[in-house]
């Protein structure tokens, strides 16, 4: 998970990182990044459109308040998770206005922090990101089941579309895919997604649709590991749930 929490006292920030963390390593989703900013006008300095899963702003700040912020951010963003975290239910028609997704009331435990966590159904939302391509098209990486690079061209083979090619730099494809942790490149040119293995071999992986997908020499130990991971971060929200 990406997220970022805005909050203007700095005991604030460190405690609801630190158990937000805590919370989200025990449903299984241990390769987050957490972003503390001090000011919302921080916050919008650095932020871009799709840059973060769930946003989480104090209401009550010094300068733009956090309302003003979540309004900014669905102007260009209208996805991602928005949480306030507040003292009182005073900007709660606000709220609504902006798509909030759930009100964390101060002062908060990590049971609050939890039922927030399931209120959000991470797992659905995974489901529902996407990326945009150069042609402006828009998919859904969990229907990808791998990927192939070829003279400048990446196919897309797709759970439910077949095969989708466009023109760009793997460089490019890779900087879009693989902030995903599901996603590994297992030798040059090809990228698979974890959650679409259904069965391995050594360093052959067969995907869901019956393809056989070779793990590189060089790559043997670092992919296997990595899957090994997923494996078990897998297993972790299962357990969670």
């Amino acid at each position: 998970m990406r997220i970022a929490i805005v909050d203007d006292e700095q005991d604030e920030l460190d405690c609801l990182s630190r158990r937000l963390e805590h919370q989200l390593s025990l449903l299984g989703y241990t390769e987050n990044v957490i972003r503390c900013y001090r000011s919302a006008e921080e916050f919008l300095a650095a932020w871009h459109p799709g840059g973060c899963d769930l946003i989480l702003l104090d209401i009550y700040m010094e300068g733009m308040p956090g309302i003003e912020a979540a309004r900014r951010i669905r102007e260009r963003d209208a996805d991602c998770r928005l949480v306030f975290c507040t003292s009182s239910n005073a900007f709660a028609s606000e709220s609504y206005e902006v798509g909030a997704h759930y009100y964390l009331h101060k002062p908060f435990s990590d049971r609050d922090i939890m039922n927030m966590l399931r209120k959000l159904d991470l797992e659905s939302y995974e489901f529902s990101r996407f990326i945009t391509l150069p042609d402006g098209k828009r998919i859904f990486p969990r229907n990808i089941i791998y990927t192939e690079y070829h003279n400048h061209v990446v196919t897309m083979h797709m759970k439910k579309d077949g095969q989708l090619r466009t023109r760009i730099s793997q460089a490019g494809f890779q900087g879009l895919l693989l902030e995903y942790p599901y996603f590994c490149c297992c030798a040059k040119g090809i990228i698979l997604n974890f959650h679409e293995v259904s069965a391995q071999n050594g360093a052959m992986f067969t995907m869901s649709d019956g393809s056989a997908v070779a793990v590189s020499r060089r790559r043997e130990k670092e992919v296997q590991e990595a899957y090994a991971a997923f494996l078990f971060q897998r297993m972790r929200k299962e357990m969670g749930e």
